[in-house]
């Protein structure tokens, strides 16, 4: 039977872990009772007595304070508890580096033959052992036939392991792309579920670059016709959705409009950057020519999959980071006035993908988890 750490999601990138046994007679035992934040792990070391009703009590706690200063306690660790502590930490740290997810998790510590499910280095290790070194169709078939459980929760490592490669390879390409905008029509097109999370519905992609309608009669192929970048359609009401692509390098807000820059007065407003208002209008006229074209083009091309009630636009452009408060503020006024169409940067939507995958606390600054480590935390005055 494989170990097992559970651990518990309390509230600010705090999470408690299950009471491990370090010792044990037949009335008292040793635990250490641990917890983990985005800067390392903590615990106590608690002696316990059985109670009258079977359970586990804990010792009334010593109140340093109030004891003379040449008092102290002393719980002791024989060999075998030391060594198990070691063994444990070193199994909660594995954990820990990886991020302090938001709900309950469950993690599995392999021996010999098992899978082992701690940090994403042993997930890809033990997921390609099985998956890439000769392993046959028939064990996955036994498997799944034996223990369908843990071959759906497999695959489902995998998928997490890949898609967090993902996330750490936008987060890095921001760096080294941010003005090529022909890598992220590749990228995204490679990724596509990385654009559903731009989204609050759930939708499905159809195609990347799609021809939406607008063609004059000129030449062998015409003129002048409309494209997209992704098409999209929306699960639940079959609307379509576009979406364009810009660069995270794309300007999102221009010269001061009102007031002096910098001031930080209420005045301080400024106009946006002409290739946000241009890529606006440009995904607000794919839209309109998918609606006038809409029977002869995406309806005939994706019939009883979308329609063209309620479509959507989603563009893609820029990052807040850089940018001042009050040039944030007119920014977010600027697109909180749009309709059926959504800005999201690409920052946004790398933070947006942290969360959902469990990477917001990977790279917390040391400092909060100083501040952290400091200070005390009755967890009988946490709401579970």
């Amino acid at each position: 039977m494989s170990d097992e750490i559970n651990t518990h999601y309390v509230k600010g990138g705090f999470a408690t872990v299950e009471d491990i046994e370090l010792s044990k007679t037949a009335k008292t035992r040793t635990i250490f009772r641990p917890a983990m934040h985005g800067g390392g792990v903590r615990g106590q070391v608690v002696r316990q007595k059985i109670g009258e009703d079977g359970a586990w009590k804990d010792v009334n706690e010593v109140n340093f304070n109030s004891i003379p200063a040449d008092s102290g306690v002393a719980i002791e660790l024989d060999t075998a508890a030391t060594t198990l502590l070691y063994q444990k930490l070193t199994h909660l740290y594995q954990v820990q580096s990886q991020g302090i997810a938001y709900s309950d998790q469950k993690f599995v510590v392999a021996k010999e033959g098992e899978v082992l499910i701690v940090d994403d280095a042993s997930k890809k290790q033990a997921i390609q052992e099985i998956l890439e070194q000769g392993y046959s169709e028939e064990f996955w078939e036994n498997l799944t036939q034996k223990n369908p459980d843990l071959a759906t929760r497999l695959a489902v490592a995998r998928i997490q392991v890949d898609r967090q490669e993902i996330i750490e390879q936008l987060e890095a390409a921001m760096k080294t792309h941010g003005s090529d905008e022909a890598y992220w029509q590749k990228f995204f097109q490679e990724h596509s579920w990385i654009l559903e999370c731009a989204f609050s519905a759930s939708v499905f992609m159809l195609a990347g670059e799609t021809y939406l309608g607008g063609k004059a009669p000129v030449g062998r192929n015409g003129v002048g016709g409309v494209a997209t970048d992704y098409l999209f359609g929306d699960e639940s009401t079959k609307s379509f959705a576009v979406i364009d692509i810009k660069t995270p390098d794309a300007g999102l807000v221009g010269p001061i409009y009102r007031g002096d820059k910098g001031s930080g007065l209420d005045n301080e407003t400024y106009s946006m950057h002409a290739g946000l208002s241009g890529g606006v209008v440009q995904v607000r006229n794919q839209i309109t020519v998918a609606i006038e074209h809409f029977q002869s083009v995406l309806g005939a091309g994706y019939k009883d999959k979308i329609n063209r009630v309620h479509p959507k636009g989603i563009l893609i452009t820029g990052k807040q980071k850089g940018l001042s408060q009050r040039e944030k503020d007119s920014f977010n006024q600027f697109r909180q006035g749009l309709s059926s169409l959504t800005v999201i940067t690409f920052d946004e939507l790398l933070n947006r993908l942290k969360k959902l995958f469990g990477l917001e606390y990977k790279n917390t600054d040391v400092s909060a988890s100083e501040v952290l480590e400091d200070t005390p935390i009755n967890l009988d005055e946490i709401p579970f």
